[in-house]
């Protein structure tokens, strides 16, 4: 395994090969005018560096958009009076010029241009074999189009521009055109990454073996396909939450590739890919942990049922409540799921995919398959009965029941709260949070330099 000072060599390294914005402050805004030709990889070495300058740079952000999204879907909140902008802009209004919106977009970026510099280089290396380059481009395109799903997840409509590193400045692409290239990438990784032998050329860190084994290229490519089925799934309700259609090819196409993943109804529910934290010295820790801000929403409580396990992800505390300046919010709910600034925090787990599957099993109108999968999570998961078809009127209440289990499975842990109820037309329900009637905000707006960038026109093609 790398070194923790060296995987921080990488991250420092792989920020700066995103060349500096000419006419901005911000020093990590990508330049899309000036790409940065890649190198060759020479050695193993640099190979290794750059690889865990990728999973680095996805992990620099990684609990930060779990909290901006989770406080968006009405489950966190960052309770700081001297600095309200965890609240207000989440839960009110964004600022394009706020560190809340760059920090979702530019480390993205970053961690983007970063695998098309690996690939570039390791596809004119002359010290790798044919089998080592397929492993390593699957390692860096997974990655990649993991960073656009993410970006999907906080502009949604939106839409994101797709890096050609053409030297041109990128349109900004649809919604649709964006999961599409995610789902190219995750296929071509997947085909490279059957080729790849039986080992990477470099070192994962330990969140590929500590739940699961994920550190080979058979069994990364078990990853690449649950990824994959979260992009199709995306698709396969892109217009639901519009009109109420399912695209029926994707959702087809997610459950071929939750069956070339790592999903399992018998399996550990915890298994997955994870990113692990350090609290040594140049290396990062759990940005997630801090009993003296944190809190649950007092609607986690609120709406949970009765026995329900997963609520040991929570404890209550009069002594620990927290409320802002104005005492519109106020919570007592402390998180117990993180225990201290080296817990790790999941990617992409087995309990996520079996709910994935749910998902696309009732968008293909297999309810009876789907509320199986419901009773397993939540027999399993949460220690409750099964519920019958009986007791669920509707297919939209079936619906409501497969997100209410991905909500507690999730915790804290992801940000499927908030996209669900949005992509199902959910989101009305997620009521004001700071008064006055304010829904706030359904996406995470364009950061201020790239709308500078492009003059103001951000209309997606």
């Amino acid at each position: 395994m790398p070194t923790m000072s060296r995987v921080r060599r990488a991250l420092v390294a792989l920020a700066a090969s995103v060349p500096l914005g000419i006419a901005c402050s911000d020093p990590f805004v990508p330049d899309y005018n000036n790409p940065t030709i890649g190198d060759v990889v020479n050695d193993a070495a640099q190979l290794q560096g750059q690889a865990s300058g990728l999973l680095a740079g996805d992990r620099e952000r990684h609990a930060f958009q779990i909290l901006v999204l989770e406080t968006m879907g009405r489950d966190a909140y960052r309770i700081d009076v001297a600095d309200p902008r965890y609240l207000l802009q989440p839960l009110g209004q964004f600022s394009p010029g706020a560190f809340l919106v760059d920090f979702t977009w530019n480390s993205l970026y970053q961690t983007i241009r970063g695998a098309q510099l690996l690939t570039r280089g390791v596809d004119a290396s002359t010290s790798l074999s044919a089998t080592e380059k397929a492993a390593a481009r699957g390692y860096a395109r997974t990655l990649q189009a993991l960073e656009y799903i993410r970006l999907i997840e906080t502009r949604d409509t939106l839409g994101v521009p797709i890096l050609s590193g053409s030297g041109t400045l990128d349109p900004v692409r649809c919604k649709p055109a964006v999961l599409a290239y995610a789902v190219a990438l995750l296929d071509s990784a997947a085909a490279d990454l059957a080729a790849g032998g039986t080992a990477f050329p470099f070192t994962l860190s330990s969140g590929f073996t500590g739940n699961g084994t994920f550190n080979t290229p058979t069994t990364f490519r078990r990853f690449n396909r649950g990824l994959a089925a979260k992009a199709l799934t995306y698709l396969g309700f892109i217009d639901y939450a519009r009109n109420g259609s399912v695209g029926t090819a994707a959702l087809q196409s997610a459950l071929t590739a939750l069956g070339e993943s790592f999903a399992s109804e018998t399996g550990t529910l915890r298994d997955g890919v994870y990113h692990v934290y350090s609290t040594a010295s140049g290396d990062l820790a759990n940005a997630n942990y801090d009993p003296s801000v944190y809190r649950a929403n007092p609607k986690v409580l609120a709406d949970a049922e009765a026995g329900d396990l997963r609520l040991s992800k929570v404890r209550r505390d009069a002594t620990a409540r927290k409320e802002n300046s104005d005492g519109t919010i106020a919570s007592d709910i402390l998180f117990t799921n993180i225990t201290g600034p080296t817990t790790p925090l999941p990617i992409l787990t087995n309990e996520e995919l079996l709910l994935i599957r749910a998902e696309v099993l009732w968008g293909l109108q297999r309810d009876a398959e789907a509320l199986a999968l419901v009773n397993t999570v939540r027999s399993r998961a949460g220690g409750l009965p099964a519920r019958t078809a009986a007791s669920l009127a509707t297919r939209t209440d079936l619906l409501r029941e497969i997100l209410r289990q991905k909500r507690y499975s999730l915790l804290f842990e992801s940000g499927a709260r908030f996209v669900d109820m949005r992509m199902f037309g959910f989101f009305n329900e997620l009521g004001s949070e700071l008064g006055g009637g304010q829904l706030g905000p359904r996406v995470i707006p364009f950061p201020q330099a790239e709308i500078d960038a492009r003059g103001g026109i951000l209309t997606c093609s």
